[in-house]
Parts: C-alpha cells; structure tokens; sequence
C-alpha cells in the first residue's frame, strides 16, 4: 500500500493505509492543545494543563496564577509531585503544549500579544530556557506540538495554532539551524478554535474548527509542498478545539457538538470520515473540548461532563461499541482534560476545584479509576 495515501486520498491522488503515528505522546500532545479553546465550558472554568510521559516520570504543565507557566513531576511508581517554576508572571496566555525529542522536554504557549515561546530543559538537567518562535501579533490560539522526523524539523518537533485572520499556521525548524519558519496551511477566515495535531509515518495533520462551526482536516506528506483539505463535518457541529489521532490506518477525530454532545469521527484507510454515534454521545454530557489517546489496543477519550464531573469513553480500534465510564465524580473537574498512557495503563490529568490541579490513574484492565492531588487550590490559572 502507497504509505502516503492519506494525503493522496484528499489530494485524488491514490489509496492507501495511514502509517502508525511516530509515538502514542504525539496522541496526548495533540490532546493537550485541544483543551484551549473549548466552548461552553461551566463557569469557574481552570485552563486545562498538558501531560506528557518523559522516560520514567509523568510531566504535567499548567498556567499558573498571573499568566504564569508551572510544571509538575513525578517518577512512576514514587508518591509525590515537584513542581517547578517554568516562566514568571505576563508570560504565558494559554494552555500549554508538551512533547519531548532528543532527550529533552519541550513546552509551546501562547505569550503576551499574541505571541509565540517555546521552553525547553534537558532531561536531568535543572533550569528552563526560553526562545520566541514568532512574535505579537502572530498566535491566536494555544498551540499543538508534536515530534516530527528530523527531516521536516531539526529540532523534531512541529507546533501549529491559529494565525491571525483565523488562518491555520505552522512552524517547522530548517536543518542544521534554530531558526523557525512559519508557513501558513489555510488561509485566512478557516480557523476558530487551537488546532490539534498528530503525525503519521508519511506525515502530519492537523483538524481545526472551521468557519459556521464546522470542522476541517488538513494533511501533508513529507516532502510534499502543500495541504490537503477535507470538511469532516458541517456548519452547526462543533462548540470546541477538537482532537485527532491516528493508530494504524484508523483515524479519529472527537470533538464538542452542538448541545453540549460529544462527536466523534472515524475514518478508515485513509477514506471518508463518519460519524460515530452512541448513547454517551447525547445532548448534555460534555462540557469541554475531549482529550483523545491510544494504548494497548485501545482508544479513549476523556471530557467534563455533567455536573463538573470527568466522563472516560474506550473501544478497541475499529469496534462497534464505545464503553462510557465515569473517572471522577460530580464537582470534581473544571477544565478540558489531558490524557496519555503509560507501559501499565492510562493517566488522565485536569483542573480540579477552586483552581486545584488533579490526576487520575487506571491500571490497564482494570474498573478502578485512583485519584491523586498534584497541586492545591489557586495552582492552576
């Protein structure tokens, strides 16, 4: 099959399979960028936070009070969280995006004037530095970051967020420099909400809120100037960020619908998306952009339901059901979540009460759902 397809498929250009995407963190990570702007969000709604996997800890970043950036660690398997000061006060204006390349952990935020930064450390090594990817002006949205192959971006990362004029702008880095290079996959007037992103083997995409609440997909094959657009879904569908994924040669995309519902698309060998619909999918269970991962042969998603309460939703990849669960009950979660996993299971992180910061935990086959405080009361902005 032609390992390109995805990209052929929109351009009529071939069929074929999506490749397997380049690690399950690029999953979370375009999760995390998701949370930003989600739509019909309770009052006294927290940002959402970003949690990556890094070796053997569990990284959680936030903004913090006053516009600050804040990271929290932990080793697997160790009680307790560290936290450390990542960026002062005025420096970050929305929800982060985490990801880790070459050894070392890379955090993208908007900052003031509608800026863009990028943070990084060397894992194992103190301190954070800082480096402005484009300036005022520039970044209407949180941004999605993601690994990329090092012959897209130097630095293996991509970051993409809403531009101005709500165009869809991305930044890669030129081989053999630090510089970045924005370039623009759709113009102005296609894009209202952060986008998420994702890779596969033979490329990335992105999938945005498009003009009437719509929702738009984007791909490019490596190499290959230009994007490829497709509507997933039409005017009317969709209240948040949304969140895409690949697994082999399925797709998925999850996002806000109209009347507080959750939607969620499917596609198949690089063809048509679907709509997938269930009973969890009804009217008034979802209050927040969804956080999509995958693991163990499985998909999920998780969102804030009702009643400030964290719903969690699973199949197999491909099957026919969809499983709901509960994660944590009413009046526990006041953000959009961030979700991964790990070698023994899945790791779901989220604003909690009065500006609290809580993780969630499950043992892959297992019914329980184990929560942990990260960060107390007035932590997360």
């Amino acid at each position: 099959m032609n390992s390109t397809s995805l990209t052929g498929q929109l351009a009529r250009r071939g069929r074929g399979s999506l490749g397997r995407t380049t690690r399950i963190a690029s999953a979370a990570l375009s999760a995390v960028a998701v949370a930003a702007l989600a739509a019909a969000t309770p009052a006294m709604a927290s940002t959402a936070p970003s949690m990556i996997t890094n070796g053997n800890d569990t990284n959680i970043a936030v903004q913090g009070p006053n516009h600050s950036l804040h990271l929290y660690r932990a080793a697997n398997g160790v009680p307790g969280w560290h936290p450390e000061k990542v960026a002062g006060a005025s420096t970050t204006y929305s929800v982060p995006s985490m990801a880790t390349s070459n050894n070392t952990a890379y955090i993208a935020v908007q900052g003031p004037n509608h800026s863009l930064y990028l943070y990084w450390a060397a894992n194992g090594v103190p301190g954070w530095h800082r480096e402005k990817v484009d300036g005022a002006g520039t970044t209407f949205s949180a941004p999605s970051m993601t690994t990329a192959s090092s012959t897209i971006s130097s630095t293996g990362l991509i970051i993409a967020a809403e531009g101005p004029s709500h165009s869809l702008d991305f930044y890669t880095t030129a081989n053999g420099t630090l510089s970045w290079i924005r370039q623009e996959a759709a113009g102005s007037g296609t894009t209202y909400s952060a986008p998420s992103t994702s890779t596969y083997s033979a490329g990335l995409i992105i999938a945005a809120e498009g003009p009437g609440h719509s929702l738009d997909f984007y791909a490019t094959a490596n190499g290959i100037p230009g994007w490829n657009q497709q509507q997933v879904a039409g005017t009317s569908t969709t209240y948040s960020a949304p969140s895409v994924t690949v697994n082999g040669n399925y797709g998925i995309i999850a996002a806000e619908g109209a009347d507080q519902s959750l939607q969620i698309y499917e596609l198949y060998d690089g063809e048509v998306w679907y709509p997938v619909g269930f009973a969890g999918t009804s009217a008034g269970t979802t209050y927040s952009a969804p956080s999509i991962a995958t693991g163990d042969n499985l998909v999920i998603i998780a969102a804030e339901g009702a009643s400030h309460r964290l719903d969690f939703y699973w199949q197999t990849p491909g099957g026919a059901t969809w499983n709901p669960e509960q994660a944590a009950g009413a009046g526990t979660t006041y953000s959009a979540p961030s979700m991964t996993v790990n070698g023994s299971g899945i790791i779901i992180a989220a604003a909690g009460p009065s500006g609290s910061l809580d993780f969630y935990w499950q043992l892959f086959g297992a019914a329980t759902w184990n929560p942990e405080q990260v960060a107390p009361p007035g932590s997360v902005g």
